[in-house]
Formats: structure tokens, C-alpha cells, sequence
């Protein structure tokens, strides 16, 4: 059998064409930028630059609410889990010192501003003794915003706080929820299961706290007086929620979601520098975000 041979023979490059000149005389390969091209190009990167910058900062804004969120979420589903071990009971908000709920807070201790307080910076005191800690996967960082930038001076150096997050008072004694304090209540509804809950999706469960709002480890709101058919005067905002995310806080709910809720009047968002904010005043222009408060809390019995 015969073998057929195929030669393929390459063409020589025309260097003519690789040497070809402008009409000019200078060869291409030479050409510089002139001065008016590289201030166009100057000028494009400068917009280019212009234009990312705020979108890179916006960025690291939606991150920080993206991990808050997170965190929100965690936390929730710690507390979820928790019930899930006790027969549908869940840590509270928060007791009195006879703790009549028979039930652990879901956090302890007193937050404020003093470096001799470790409840402020060193989570081995409160947050580790958690009833939900070992749900949490020993993380406790999920327990503060990204966002927040609080600190107390503890011997000569600065040491982040370490909780951000407040739980509904309506999942603990509810001392304030008809407008004045009153622990023993018996106007609106208060949960101490999981199937308590009347509306999941419309009761929150944790929320962003104002740095110096945040004490004890439940969130104060006044349902009475905040109800849509109640006049705007009488609406209160007790404790105050933080606005760290665009004018806005992070909430999760019962149901196990997640989202940022914006404020829509300024009595509501007090300097978040500032270390003690007024509590439990009137709502003024802030009373669509008190009546949303409300809405989210709980229900009349």
C-alpha cells in the first residue's frame, strides 16, 4: 500500500507589510501619544474614578447591612433552636429578679458606658453564658453590628462593645407596652413559645439598638398610643432603635427573616454619637415609625 506524503510549505512573511509606513514617513510601530490623547485619557480615568468611588463606598455600606442581616438571621435561628430543645419555650427578653417567667434571659447584664462594667467589652461575661451560645457555633461577634462603632476605654485602650442587638420586650415582661411601665400588663400579648405567636411574619424578634439606648437585653416599645387609629400626639418612642444603615435598622422576625426597616421622621434617629439619647418621649415626627414599631411587636389579648 502506497503512502501518500502531503508537504505544506509556509509563505515567507512580507516584511514590506510589517514595515509599512504612515504616509508621513514614520513607521507605526514608532507612534507616540500626543499631548491632547493623553489628556483625554487622563481625563477618562479621572471620570472613571469619579464615578466608582461612590458606588465602592455604597458597596461597603450594603455589606456591613448584608453581615448585620446575617448576624440578625444566626441569632434567630439560635433562638429557634433552642425551642426546638425545650418544648417550644424561648429565652426571654427579659425578667425581674424573681424571674416569675421561669424562663432564662436570652442574654444578660447591663450595657452603658462604664470600662469597669465588663458587660460592655468582654463576652465571656454575658454573652458566652448565653442560653443560646451553643447554637451560635461559639461565634460572638454575630452578637454586635459591623456598623456600629460604639468603644469604652478599658486601661489605656480603646475596646469595641460587645452587643448591638436587643430583643422585643413582648417575648419578656413587656413593661412598657402600655405606654407607662407596668410589668404586670394585661392589654397586649406577650410570648413565651413559639407557637404563641400570633403573626410570625409581623413580630420581630431582634433589632439594632442605639448605642446609648442599650442596657438590659430587651427593646422597650409603647403599643398603646401607637396604633394607627390613635392620634399622632400619642404615639412614644420608649427605647431608641439605631440607624445605622442608610438611615435604617436591621430587624429579624419570628418567622425567621430578615430585613433593614428605614425611619421616616428625625426623633428617631438621634446622633448615634450621642451617649445617652432621651427615652420614653413623644414620637412628634416620628410617628409612623412608632405606629410601625407597634405593629411589629405584638397584638391585644
Amino acid at each position: 500500500m502506497k503512502m501518500l506524503t502531503f508537504q505544506i510549505r509556509a509563505r515567507p512573511l512580507n516584511r514590506l507589510n510589517l514595515k509599512q509606513g504612515r504616509r508621513d514617513g514614520s513607521p507605526v510601530g514608532e507612534r507616540a501619544f500626543t499631548l491632547i490623547e493623553l489628556l483625554v485619557v487622563v481625563t477618562t480615568v479621572a471620570l472613571l474614578a469619579l464615578t466608582l468611588l461612590p458606588a465602592l463606598a455604597a458597596s461597603r455600606v450594603n455589606s456591613k447591612a448584608y453581615q448585620c442581616l446575617e448576624n440578625e438571621r444566626r441569632l434567630t435561628t439560635a433562638w429557634r433552636m433552642y425551642a426546638i430543645d425545650y418544648q417550644d419555650i424561648v429565652p426571654a427578653a427579659f425578667t425581674l429578679q424573681n424571674n416569675f417567667l421561669r424562663r432564662p434571659n436570652w442574654c444578660t447584664g447591663l450595657m452603658d458606658w462604664n470600662p469597669g462594667n465588663p458587660s460592655n467589652w468582654d463576652p465571656r461575661q454575658d454573652i458566652m453564658k448565653s442560653p443560646i451560645w451553643r447554637y451560635v457555633g461559639g461565634d460572638a461577634s454575630i452578637f454586635r453590628c459591623p456598623a456600629d462603632e460604639s468603644k469604652v476605654l478599658v486601661s489605656g485602650t480603646l475596646q469595641p462593645r460587645v452587643r448591638s442587638y436587643s430583643m422585643n420586650s413582648a417575648f419578656g415582661v413587656g413593661g412598657f407596652l402600655n405606654g407607662t411601665y407596668d410589668p404586670s400588663q394585661h392589654v397586649w400579648k406577650l410570648y413565651a413559645k413559639i407557637s404563641d405567636v400570633v403573626y410570625p411574619q409581623n413580630t420581630f424578634l431582634f433589632d439594632d439598638e442605639h448605642p446609648g439606648s442599650i442596657n438590659a437585653g430587651e427593646f422597650s416599645t409603647a403599643c398603646t398610643g401607637a396604633q394607627p387609629s390613635d392620634p399622632p400626639s400619642a404615639a412614644k418612642i420608649i427605647d431608641v432603635p439605631a440607624s445605622w444603615h442608610d438611615d435604617g435598622a436591621a430587624f429579624s422576625f419570628a418567622d425567621g427573616r430578615a430585613e433593614i426597616h428605614k425611619w421616616v421622621g428625625s426623633a428617631i434617629k438621634p446622633p448615634l454619637t450621642d451617649p445617652s439619647p432621651r427615652l420614653n418621649y413623644p414620637a412628634d415626627d416620628s410617628y409612623l415609625d412608632a405606629q410601625w414599631l407597634a405593629t411589629n411587636t405584638t397584638v391585644k389579648r
